[in-house]
This record gives structure tokens, sequence and C-alpha cells, in this order.
């Protein structure tokens, strides 16, 4: 049996699609998701919906994030840093985590219980665009 030239053409980009599609929806922004033993934060509020997703997850402390650039949804480096630019945060961690107005844990500060999220700092003491350290509390 042989295909007309349009039928030919429709099953090729099918083919081509097929390959394409599944390679890009396989990455999922990490934005949907903050796997356990982490802490998120997030340039944007409510956790970047329809912002720029710049994220980045801590597993220890971080004593000041000037040294720090946002990841891209696709974990690449955005090469914009991070400090005084956290607008939302997911606990993962298992503990306590604070956020600190100024490096080495000092100034305004906020904390947050293990499987908290908040997706609006600017209602905490921290502030929005303020955080600027990471304190982990599991001792």
């Amino acid at each position: 049996m042989r295909l007309s030239r349009k039928a030919a053409g429709i099953a090729a980009a099918v083919a081509i699609l097929s390959a394409v599609v599944p390679a890009t929806a396989a990455v999922a922004s990490p934005r949907s998701t903050c796997y356990g033993g982490r802490v998120c934060l997030y340039a944007d509020f409510d956790y970047n919906r329809g912002q720029a997703d710049h994220w980045r997850d801590f597993m220890q402390d971080d004593s000041d994030f000037s040294d720090n650039n946002w990841l891209n949804w696709d974990f690449s480096n955005s090469w914009e840093s991070m400090d005084n630019d956290t607008s939302s945060v997911r606990n993962r961690i298992g503990c306590s985590a604070t956020l600190w107005q100024h490096p080495g844990f000092t100034g305004a500060h906020s904390t947050f219980m293990n499987n908290s999220n908040d997706g609006f700092l600017a209602n905490n003491a921290i502030d929005d665009d303020r955080a600027s350290a990471l304190d982990i509390w599991c001792r």
C-alpha cells in the first residue's frame, strides 16, 4: 500500500513530534515539587507561577546568598543573584528552617516548620526580596 504525499508528510511530522515531545515533557519544572530533605526558595510569589522560573534548593545552612545564583527551570544557571530576591518558600527538610534578612543569620527573620509552604513572603517578618541567609535547625 502506497501513501499519498500528504499522508507521508503527516506521518513524518508525527514521527518527528513524537521524538521531540517526550524529551521536553520529561523535564518537569522544579517549582511543581520540592523533594524531601530540601528547603526550596523561589524568586517570585506563589512558587513562580506565571513568572520567570528561578528557584534554588538547599540541604544545609547558607550564611550568605550573595555568592549564589538562581537556577532556571531546566537546572541551568540563571546568572542572577538570589541575594535579596526570595518571594516564596517550601520546607521539606524534616525540621525548621529560618530565612534571615542579613548574611551571618542576623536581622529580621521568619521560621518555617517542616512541610510548610509560603507563597507570599511579604506577609512575614522576612518580607519580600530581603532574604540573605538560610539557617536549618536539624540539630
